[in-house]
């Protein structure tokens, strides 16, 4: 694929995305808030998926070869104990310092058991699938051409600003999503980051249950 023709395809692939979250915002809730952001999240991965199904190839996006992906999930594995490592680490010094690590990361969740399933089931698979195909497997390769560094940034700002609430910073986006970018670039396969990203959300939800 020529790299005119990527640019675009990346190009009209963000658009879409954007053009579907917009809408989805402005719509009045046709069901819960939960199933429509999963459903959102579908479309809008099935749209970067056809528009840029010519990408999935080594150097791109990564080779959907079963070797491939086994190697991608290896690696984002360890990526993600790596740092769940360091996390662990940093967690248990706050401890000792007599403050609760739990308390800084535990967020309400639902209470229903078939909700609490659907929540992990979008919080912990679908929405990083999506959103790390739209701010790496889009965003960050379209920055790149910039350089490294400015890449990785400013694709971190957007992703951290993307999930950004009520003022808050968002401390945790902002430190995934560096890691997520270093990841994909060391790597060179979207699944990497993929596989971080949901490993770490899960993890997040499943400690909000302690």
């Amino acid at each position: 694929m020529a790299p005119g023709t990527k640019v675009t395809a990346s190009v009209s692939a963000a658009c879409a995305v954007l053009l579907l979250e917009t809408t989805a915002r402005s719509l009045p809730p046709l069901a819960s808030p939960l199933a429509t952001t999963l459903v959102l999240r579908l479309v809008q991965l099935a749209i970067m998926a056809m528009l840029l199904k010519g990408q999935f190839t080594q150097g791109e996006l990564g080779s959907l070869s079963p070797n491939a992906l086994r190697q991608a999930a290896l690696k984002g594995a360890a990526w993600s104990l790596g740092f769940g490592t360091f996390v662990g680490t940093g967690a248990l010094i706050l401890f000792l310092a007599g403050i609760n690590p739990l308390h800084l990361v535990r967020m309400p969740l639902p209470r229903n058991p078939s909700t609490l399933a659907l929540f992990f089931l979008t919080g912990g698979v679908v929405a990083p699938l999506a959103e790390e195909f739209f701010f790496r497997g889009i965003v960050y390769r379209l920055l790149r051409p910039m350089g490294v560094i400015p890449a990785i940034f400013i694709s971190t700002l957007l992703f951290a600003a993307a999930h950004a609430m009520h003022g808050a910073v968002p401390v945790t986006q902002l430190a995934g999503g560096l890691l997520f970018a270093v990841a994909y670039e060391k790597e060179g396969h979207l699944a990497v980051p993929v596989i971080i990203h949901g490993a770490g959300n899960t993890a997040l939800f499943t400690l909000s249950l302690i």
